[in-house]
């Protein structure tokens, strides 16, 4: 019998469901397009979701708008696409419908899930298929029987759980995260060419090495637990490389990528270029490994006794996403406990160096010196150097720090050691890429902060500082309201204030209402005034003149601009 149709309440649930969920909550223009996209299906309008409706009614872009020259929309929606298929992969959800985005259209289709069973009654049937119908209970010993079958259904389903999902990715409420341990299987060959042979072989070994050097994961070499291996094939002069991950020697795939390195390089540099996108997606933050595990650190649960360093590094993970305090506070003190124990761990040091350098500026305080405290975190950072010279995590950690310090020529040099150790490190490149912006390298800042978003697979909300400021430097304000409600997610001072300081260039009323607020009831902006509070970041002073007549724009009350204000934007006496 054919799955019913969903219901327009089911299909509403289960949007509900994606709006609440961090990787779409934290970006507010993935959240209207997946609204949009969804209403519109739901008020029979399917034939009006266009990439120039989207565009204009959705992000805000002019009437003359042109999807040609103007990737905006495609952009958003393949953001969004993959944000659904990893929410739907990760098994935790709730609502009965699944949302999807199939590819080349804006349409959304929905599919009914298959949910777990609810817990068998005692008169209830068990087996695998539909619930049979009741019957009398005649007799004990058929409510003994069945029983039994139960047990042994939950016994079965107990198994196939842990049989499907890989043993060190099932974490989310069974226990504490482990670190995610890959094991490197073989790529064959599928080309048809026997002379590529040590070219396609080398991508896994290099791929080895490449994860070798995230301080989050291991590579082993030992059968069991998650196998990671993959094809080459070739057609018309493009290589296709696709990389599945599994557990053990299972062959159910439990992820899959398939990437396609450009054409006219040389055989041997188009493979490297493809294991190198691989580990980008496989080593970052936001990688299919870590996505148990971050799901865990979302929840912010009691800390264990005596957690590991992955624990650690899972919330620190989930502060970069967000950058609050309170997270902050979580990953320090969690670091607190390993180095107790371990004083020398070099990556427990260096991550908590980074976290207190970044609490210093985030509580300074209008005449309060935050030097000592950088001094501590460069102490720190110093030290962790010493005992792991050759770790990429380390010596990113460095150059944030000696960036805080605005030691700017010293913090280039560590974030250039750390991407030669790890080229695969996109934290790093997105970091070396905003303290170039503030250094005036614009284009080669640029570059590689626009390298890592379209590297790594659902980029965090960070990633788009450069991008944000870049688009308002160069008077591209509708580029710099999409990045900036991006960074919004993580940077409640800057993102918005720049969305607020673009929104009047381009008639966007609905941002200032809805901006404004945010802003003037930021409790560290009133402490300082806007103006003092945004130089601290060493913003160029041109931008920040840009910025002041912006927010005048928007009505932002110019005794809230240059110190300490009350909510209503009257200067605190």
């Amino acid at each position: 019998m054919p799955d019913a149709v969903p219901s327009v309440g089911e299909i509403r649930a289960a949007l509900d469901e994606l709006l609440g969920w961090q990787g779409i909550s934290r970006s507010p223009q993935l959240a209207d397009l997946l609204r949009y996209v969804v209403e519109k299906t739901l008020s029979g309008d399917e034939a009006s979701i266009k990439a120039y409706s989207i565009a204009v009614d959705v992000f805000g872009r002019p009437a003359d708008f042109d999807p040609q020259s103007d990737p905006i929309v495609r952009v958003q929606a393949r953001r969004l696409r993959t944000l659904l298929e990893q929410f739907y992969a990760n098994g935790s959800y709730q609502s009965a419908i699944q949302v999807r985005l199939p590819l080349g259209r804006y349409v959304p289709e929905f599919a009914r899930l298959e949910k777990p069973a609810p817990e068998a009654s005692p008169g209830a049937a068990t087996g695998g298929g539909p619930v049979a119908s009741r019957r009398p209970r005649r007799f004990a010993g058929f409510a003994l029987l069945g029983m039994v079958f139960m047990l042994l259904g939950v016994g079965l389903a107990i198994l196939l759980i842990r049989w499907m999902v890989p043993q060190n990715l099932s974490t989310t409420g069974v226990g504490i995260p482990t670190t995610p341990v890959v094991m490197i299987g073989a790529f064959d060959n599928l080309t048809g060419e026997a002379v590529l042979d040590d070219d396609v072989v080398a991508v896994g070994r290099r791929l080895a090495e490449m994860l070798g050097k995230f301080d989050g994961l291991k590579v082993s070499t030992d059968a069991g637990g998650l196998l990671l291996r993959g094809t080459v094939q070739e057609e018309k002069g493009h290589f296709t490389v696709k990389a599945m991950l599994s557990r053990g020697d299972n062959n159910g795939v439990w992820w899959s990528s398939t990437v396609t390195p450009p054409a006219g390089t040389t055989d041997t540099a188009a493979l490297t270029e493809a294991g190198l996108t691989l580990a980008i997606q496989l080593g970052s933050s936001s990688s299919p490994l870590h996505a148990p595990g971050r799901a865990w650190a979302v929840q912010r649960p009691a800390l264990p006794g005596q957690p590991t360093l992955y624990v650690c590094q899972l919330l620190q993970m989930a502060w970069r996403d967000t950058m609050r305090l309170g997270d902050a506070v979580a990953g320090l003190d969690c670091l607190s406990k390993i180095l107790a124990r371990e004083p020398d761990n070099a990556v427990a040091l260096a991550a908590d160096a980074g976290l207190k350098a970044w609490r210093a500026q985030y509580e300074a305080t209008p005449g309060g010196s935050v030097d000592e405290l950088m001094a501590v975190a460069a102490g720190e950072v110093s030290r962790a150097v010493v005992f792991a010279p050759t770790s990429s995590f380390v010596l990113e950690e460095q150059g944030i720090v000696l960036a805080r310090q605005r030691s700017f020529d010293a913090a280039s040099g560590a974030f250039k050691e750390a991407l030669t150790l790890n080229p695969a490190n996109m934290d790093a490149q997105s970091a070396y890429a905003q303290l170039l912006w503030l250094d005036g390298q614009y284009d080669q800042s640029t570059a590689l902060a626009e390298a890592a978003i379209a590297a790594v697979p659902s980029p965090p909300p960070w990633y788009y500082t450069t991008r944000a400021a870049e688009s308002f430097r160069t008077k591209r304000y509708f580029d710099a309201i999409d990045a900036a409600q991006a960074l919004a997610a993580s940077d409640d001072e800057l993102g918005p204030v720049i969305v607020l300081a673009s929104a009047p260039q381009v008639g966007r009323n609905d941002l200032i209402d809805r901006y404004r607020p945010m802003i003037m009831g930021n409790p560290r902006l009133q402490l300082t005034g806007i103006m003092p509070r945004l130089a601290a970041r060493t913003l160029p002073q041109a931008m920040l003149d840009r910025i002041r007549d912006g927010l005048v724009l928007s009505g932002v009350p110019r005794e809230a601009l240059d110190g300490p204000f009350n909510g209503g934007g009257t200067a605190k006496r």
